[in-house]
């Protein structure tokens, strides 16, 4: 189905434009009144309707004239603003339902301009952009369109199944010779099980039940009795044994390889860039690391132990029915083609059962991780009974698509092994008259009949392979759609070390966008000297910490370079160039453990003097000594048994015993009380010195020490310059201030 109006791509075949490449349906007119207009982008055209008349666009415009193009917010939705020729075009307006598909046509357009630009100047490196997917495109199957769950791009109708055991079995490589011999358990395991049931046949026709004219003596009898049973015995000891040394094996390689699995996972998260955890749940990615993994464990220990052990069986006990009675045998196949058949027409449809159970497990853990790390959250506000409430909403929902996977099966399992089972019954019949007639002795038939019982256990359970695999492989794919997640931000091949950091930073023409359509720094350049103090002001969302995650490389530029010492960081190996760098931020983590470990985690391997002359330097060594156990206090999750003004003085104390030549203060002041801002001020205040420091604080008062300011509206730099210069400019940071004062006078006449 096309994904917009027939009518419009008649007009633009007829009209010579060619076939429609976007199209973006906006909810307003352009002054502003509900109605019906379409943005419709062809390859060398932008063209806007109203309403249903697809006769006659309101707008025709050569994309080629466009030069900038965005989405401006606006109260309840936004408008989407064109720059053609110089001059400025109101493309569409809409409400912020329609945002998302208005902001891929802007991006691509400015793209587009970009790409021009680079054409004239004779870049070789210049590509055409391409139009990246829609919105509602990336959320359902490439394939077969199916809605996806969120925060995967797995389909669980396409998965392939064999390419995935392939995979699965790859990860096998390195147990190869305990492979072989499980292999080998299987197949003396499978001898030793056959020997049992053949046993029968002598142990009736000619102990038990023999014919007349065949009798042996009584006394031969009851030797041969004994015999036979210490023969049944044997076998049966020979074969538990095998399959308990094959299972033990098996599971010593699966446990072994769910841990190489899961530390493989980890390993990747580690390394992923931020742009992947801002789309995915952390409780969801928990889960991968470790339910997903454990799942892998059961594909390859159940998966060795019973459907390779299995299909095993089945091939030899049908070569020994054949052998012994090929029209009995064929008789007891009668159901299977059908078992098979039903089997296949349920696959897909327990397929999508377990995948929706994986996906409401997933969000199941995320509401848990994220209620009980915002614990604190949830009693100030006494929310614990919605929490409670929350949680009982989403395990709700994961009982109920656990119910209907289970009740799926259990339903369908007892069918199957009703229809196999009339094979049995048809053996009985058919075997039961030609025992009566002669032709065929009880136990014969008895020996028959109890392969034919170990034939349909391993039929029975092969019957439940599209539940099994629905379940692990399901899970398998989960796990290797994160091993296959792009990087993102890597090395590049040539990457260097910065052996003599001196310090300068340079930002040279940055652009820079989070979602590749709005730009959070547009063309910014700065440089900040070595033992420069550089202070970054600006209101909210003006590109502040987007700059520092740059400085980091914890985002890459679109556009431009940041450099240091002259070397863009990109050819930086990445563990080089954070060595040289301190952050302290605002929101001050802490891992779970003591002081001590918190202020030598960037290095472990730090004397105890060195961590408390560190501690002593961020003025914390007077509150640390001050606790029952010094250094060795357990701060809690996410440091939560200190204060606030204490976490903030540990996280100084860490990044000084890094000791950085570039050095990051994010808020570093902010909420805490006079006395701890000074003593926070007075370890800043030794850490900064011969260190390139970029500081962002609300207070612009804390500020009056920094080199330069650099003030940001926007995503661009309006002014440069001293505290001092800059309030006599009476520019964006005179006024900057000057709100400042006006909201602490506020705040002091109303307290």
């Amino acid at each position: 189905m096309s994904r917009w109006p027939e009518q419009a791509e008649e007009f633009t075949v007829s009209a010579g434009y060619g076939s429609i490449l976007a199209a973006a349906r906006a909810d307003l007119t352009r002054d502003g009144r509900f109605g019906s207009e379409w943005l419709i982008l062809c390859e060398n055209r932008l063209l806007l309707f109203s309403g249903d008349d697809f006769t006659r666009p309101a707008l025709d415009i050569s994309t080629d004239s466009v030069e900038s193009a965005q989405v401006e917010t606006l109260v309840g939705g936004g408008s989407m603003v064109l720059v053609v020729d110089g001059r400025t075009i109101e493309g569409a307006r809409f409400t912020n339902s329609c945002r998302r598909s208005f902001a891929r046509i802007a991006g691509y357009l400015c793209e587009l301009a970009a790409y021009r630009q680079a054409v004239a100047r004779n870049d070789a490196s210049a590509r055409r952009p391409v139009l990246p997917p829609e919105p509602e495109e990336q959320q359902r199957c490439v394939q077969c369109g199916f809605p996806l769950p969120e925060g995967t791009k797995i389909c669980p109708l396409c998965i392939n199944k064999g390419r995935v055991l392939l995979r699965l079995i790859g990860y096998l490589r390195p147990y190869w010779r305990s492979m072989i011999v499980v292999w080998i358990l299987m197949l003396a395991g499978l001898g030793a099980g056959l020997v049992s049931p053949y046993l029968t046949r002598p142990l009736m026709d000619k102990v038990l039940v023999p014919p007349p004219e065949l009798a042996l003596p009584l006394e031969e009898r009851f030797h041969l009795l004994g015999w036979l049973v210490l023969a049944l015995l044997a076998s049966q000891v020979a074969s538990h044994a095998i399959n308990i040394w094959r299972a033990r094996l098996l599971v010593s390689v699966g446990t072994r390889l769910s841990h190489d699995l899961r530390v493989q996972v980890y390993s990747r998260l580690q390394f992923l860039a931020l742009r992947f955890f801002d789309k995915h749940p952390i409780g969801a990615m928990i889960a991968r690391v470790t339910q997903d993994t454990q799942s892998l464990e059961t594909v390859l220990v159940d998966g060795m132990q019973y459907v390779v052990v299995n299909v095993l069986t089945l091939v030899g006990i049908g070569a020994v029915l054949m052998v012994m009675n090929w029209r009995l045998t064929v008789l007891a196949l009668v159901p299977v083609p059908v078992v098979l058949m039903l089997s296949n027409l349920f696959w897909r449809h327990v397929m999508v059962l377990w995948h929706r159970y994986w996906h409401y497990r997933a969000r199941v853990t995320a509401t848990v991780s994220d209620a009980l790390s915002g614990k604190r959250v949830v009693k100030v506000f006494s929310r614990e009974k919605e929490e409670v409430e929350r949680f009982r909403t989403r395990s709700g929902e994961m009982l109920a698509a656990d119910t209907a996977a289970e009740q799926t099966w259990t339903t369908l399992f007892p069918i199957l092994w009703f229809i196999t089972s009339t094979g049995s019954l048809l053996v009985w019949y058919l075997g039961g008259r030609h025992v009566l007639g002669g032709t065929l002795t009880p136990g014969t038939l008895m020996t028959f009949q109890a392969y034919l019982g170990m034939f349909y256990h391993p039929l029975q359970f092969l019957s439940r392979v599209a539940d099994y695999l629905a379940r692990s492989l399901t899970s398998a794919e989960r796990v290797f759609e994160i091993l296959d997640s792009d990087m993102e931000i890597t090395d590049a091949p040539d990457a260097i070390s910065l052996p003599d950091t001196k310090g300068r930073v340079e930002f040279r023409d940055v652009t820079f966008s989070y979602d590749g359509y709005k730009p959070a720094l547009k063309r910014v350049s700065f440089v900040a000297e070595p033992g420069e103090m550089l202070g970054l002001v600006g209101r909210s969302g003006a590109g502040k910490s987007t700059t520092v995650n740059l400085v980091c490389r914890l985002f890459d530029v679109q556009e431009g370079a940041v450099l240091i010492d002259g070397v863009d960081i990109r050819k930086v190996r990445q563990r080089d160039l954070r060595s040289r760098i301190g952050v302290v931020l605002q929101e001050t983590f802490l891992f779970n453990g003591t002081i001590a470990e918190n202020i030598s985690y960037a290095r472990p391997e730090a004397e105890p003097l060195e961590i408390m002359a560190a501690a002593k330097a961020a003025n914390a060594h007077d509150f640390i000594v001050g606790k029952t156990d010094g250094y060795d206090t357990k701060v809690g999750e996410r440091g939560q048994l200190l204060s606030g003004g204490e976490r903030q003085r540990i996280a100084i104390a860490r990044a000084i015993l890094h000791n950085p030549r570039i050095l990051i203060l994010d808020e570093a002041t902010a909420s805490v009380d006079t006395d701890t801002e000074k003593q926070i001020q007075d370890a800043i205040v030794r850490m900064v010195k011969g260190r390139t420091t970029f500081a962002i604080a609300h207070r612009l008062s804390t500020l009056r020490n920094a080199t330069r300011l650099v003030v940001l509206r926007d995503g661009e730099i309006i002014e440069q310059g001293t505290h001092q210069e800059l309030l006599e400019r009476k520019g964006e940071f005179n006024r900057l201030v000057e709100a400042q004062k006006a909201m602490s006078s506020v705040v002091a006449v109303g307290g």
